[in-house]
């Protein structure tokens, strides 16, 4: 598989998963024709926040496939803002005509971010993922992850929350002793094994936690038959970066992340 490809699955995945983790007000479009080429939207008038990882006004393209055009571009503008949307984002990952697209967005209004980065990496290599932590990892339900709310406060994520007892996902905790101090989760698509919803409380940091959460969840992937597995996190977030290239993942490719603001 490569990077194209991944980016590919990846846009399925986005989908598959906003079906399953966003709430039910979350509008999600997938075009299939030009101009609009083979995006996947959505519209959420409600999360219009400043960075692009929290603000769930979104078009995912992968370069111009399937006859994506400058046309389709401005129309997409409009569709936002015919629903009250003043900022979204663009998040532009390998295809076809990459740079024609680049020059699309800038001729249309759209800034590329600069503050951080956001990498999509891989680990295709099978073997033993070596960490260090006093704390217990534990596999964990529904019932152990609403017991665990109060306790872990805004270090529970909501897409960990919706997903809970879910179909194809996996949810872990570490503990110190009876008390919850991180989290993690692992879902299952195609062929993919994606680490994603993962934190650790201010005060338990620097344990090992989420170094034993990378482990758990590689091992779970392997065991479900994943032929690769896939996290994507911020460069500016440089721990999660090193967890990761720690247990083997490299950097398949980077999303080039654009804003359009009214």
């Amino acid at each position: 598989m490569d990077k194209i490809a991944l980016a590919l699955k990846m846009k399925r995945l986005a989908a598959w998963l906003d079906a399953r983790c966003e709430p039910d007000n979350l509008v999600c479009r997938q075009f299939n024709e030009p101009p609009f080429g083979q995006c996947y939207v959505t519209i959420d008038p409600e999360r219009q926040g400043p960075f692009a990882s929290i603000n769930m006004n979104r078009v995912h393209v992968c370069g111009a496939e399937n006859g994506l055009t400058s046309q389709g571009i401005a129309r997409l503008i409009e569709l936002f803002a015919s629903k009250g949307v003043k900022r979204f984002f663009v998040w532009l990952s390998p295809g076809p005509r990459m740079g024609a697209v680049r020059d699309w967005l800038e001729t249309e209004g759209l800034s590329r971010i600069q503050r951080t980065g956001y990498p999509t990496l891989w680990r295709k290599n099978i073997s033993f993922v070596g960490f260090r932590t006093d704390l217990e990892v534990r596999e964990v339900g529904v019932d152990e992850i609403n017991a665990a709310r109060d306790q872990l406060g805004e270090a529970m994520w909501p897409g960990y929350l919706r997903s809970a007892g879910k179909q194809d996902f996996f949810h872990y905790m570490a503990y110190d002793g009876a008390r919850p101090v991180a989290i993690a989760a692992l879902c299952v698509f195609e062929d993919i094994g994606y680490l994603m919803a993962a934190a650790t409380a201010e005060n338990d940091r620097k344990r090992g936690a989420q170094q034993a959460l990378i482990a758990r969840r590689i091992a779970r992937a392997e065991q479900m038959g994943c032929s690769v597995q896939v996290s994507e996190t911020l460069y500016m977030i440089e721990h999660s970066l090193r967890n990761l290239q720690r247990a083997g993942f490299e950097e398949a490719y980077e999303k080039e992340v654009f804003e359009w603001n009214a």
